[in-house]
């Protein structure tokens, strides 16, 4: 009688087992294969047949690393040294009391 009782319950809180059979592995949480849908057919951008908009307006544009000028925060903060040489170590390493 309790078994019924909350069976019903619960069927009716997330639906009985006959409404609401498991996703198999074919489809996702909507019951539709996988690649389907409104974007199913979406293809990558690297796949763009056009190529890349940026490479027709900017074209000429060089990559940061290979920069004639080097990189401008080495003439203004040059004396900088890594956080891995600092004399003093990591604070996070000290104990908080």
């Amino acid at each position: 009688m309790v078994d019924s009782f909350l069976r019903k319950i619960k069927d009716a809180i997330v639906g009985s087992e006959d409404e609401n059979p498991a996703a198999s592995e074919d489809e996702d949480n909507y019951g539709h294969p996988p690649g389907s849908g409104q974007f199913g057919n979406v293809r990558p951008a690297s796949e763009d047949p056009y190529g890349d908009p940026a490479d027709k307006q900017f074209g000429n544009v060089r990559p940061a690393s290979e920069d004639p000028h080097g990189d401008p925060a080495d003439e203004q903060f040059g004396n900088v040294r890594p956080a891995s040489e600092d004399p003093y170590g990591d604070p996070a390493d000290e104990e908080v009391i």
